[in-house]
């Protein structure tokens, strides 16, 4: 966690004068996150030196003969040593790339992730000329590229703090404690609450809009917005599994959700 963050949510304990015990376990339920944004949603201290770090859309780029993996849009392509490192505590890989292939506009959902090892020989994919005419291609999103940048979420059931041992001991029976912590509780989401929040997100918190993964052991992988490569604003697509399965790199274990 950026110490920034941290530093903000003890000095909001200590503003309202709640023991810094309870504001420390707010803390340990916050989880770190990269968020793949466009330019101009960067802070103004990024934007000097940005680098882009994912292309959004566009044509896939695959070793020669290789075919996508299921006949889906191509959503996003990390450049995964453009990720900062020691921020996410998901194991992401540190080279390489990362192709996403995502049904993000539909639901039921269809998708899949490939790493490809750095130094590997692409070019960019093409559909079949020889498809038949009852196949169709793939969607395809106007290409873009996205920065990375660092952030901190917050689990989806963090206002409801009665399952937080340190916070009932402080606040249970107490109105004004149990106000003083419903205050703490909205000045954290203040300081997660930046302004590309909502763009492609890498680990961290699901928030699902309906169906939260951690709920049946899984972390977050990668959420994705339709807004984030389309026009369209109506479905979420996450990608989850268990920690194991994204330690191991076993992409094709993970399961692909879409919400709408």
């Amino acid at each position: 966690m950026k110490s920034t963050v941290r530093e903000a949510v003890l000095d909001a304990g200590r503003a309202l004068e709640i023991p810094e015990s309870v504001a420390e376990a707010f803390l340990r339920l916050l989880r770190p996150c990269v968020y793949l944004c466009p330019y101009g949603c960067l802070p103004e201290e990024l934007k000097e030196d940005a680098r882009p770090a994912a292309q959004a859309g566009g044509l896939p780029r695959l070793p020669e003969g290789m075919e996508p993996p299921l006949p889906v849009p191509h959503a996003v392509t990390i450049d995964c040593a453009a990720i900062p490192t020691g921020v996410l505590d998901i194991a992401f890989p540190a080279d390489g790339h990362l192709v996403i292939f995502a049904n993000v506009a539909d639901y039921p959902a269809a998708g899949a992730v490939l790493h490809l090892p750095a130094g590997a020989e692409t070019v960019e994919h093409h559909t079949r000329d020889n498809k038949s005419e009852e196949e169709d291609a793939p969607e395809t999103y106007e290409p873009f590229p996205l920065y990375a940048v660092p952030g901190t979420t917050e689990p989806d059931t963090f206002p409801s703090w009665s399952d937080v041992p340190e916070v009932v001991d402080y606040a249970k029976g107490d109105a004004e404690r149990a106000r003083l912590v419903d205050e703490l509780v909205e000045r954290i989401g203040d300081v997660v609450d930046v302004p590309y929040r909502h763009e492609i997100q890498l680990g961290g918190h699901s928030g699902a809009w309906q169906v939260s993964p951690e709920e049946y052991g899984h972390v977050l992988f990668a959420r994705i917005p339709e807004s984030a490569i389309s026009d369209g604003d109506n479905s979420l697509t996450l990608i989850t599994g268990t920690w194991e399965q994204i330690a191991e790199r076993r992409y094709d274990e993970l399961a692909m959700a879409n919400e709408c």
